[in-house]
């Protein structure tokens, strides 16, 4: 793990510090994303998820650096969500 990788570790570990549904949020995805880079019928490389509100999708983002997504959010108020690609800097 880089300096920089673990910096980001260390922050988002410290944003859901003291946020038990936070933390499982996280815990859940970094699953998922484990689980959605060792499969192989996802060959587009692109997870797109649930609508969530402004704080977890800040969360995810952070989540969606550490491993190396391309991540954007789109759509509009209670429907904004997140999308991840895969590209080469995923690991």
């Amino acid at each position: 793990m880089s300096t920089t990788q673990f910096a980001m570790v260390e922050e988002l570990a410290f944003l859901v510090k003291d946020n038990l549904p936070s933390k499982h949020l996280v815990l859940s995805m970094e699953e998922a994303l484990v689980n959605f880079l060792q499969d192989d019928n996802s060959a587009d490389g692109v997870l797109e998820l649930e609508p969530m509100d402004s704080y977890n999708r800040l969360l995810l983002h952070r989540l969606a650096d550490i491993f190396g997504f391309a991540h954007e959010s789109v759509g509009e108020g209670v429907d904004r969500h997140l999308i991840l690609e895969r590209c080469s800097e995923t690991s």
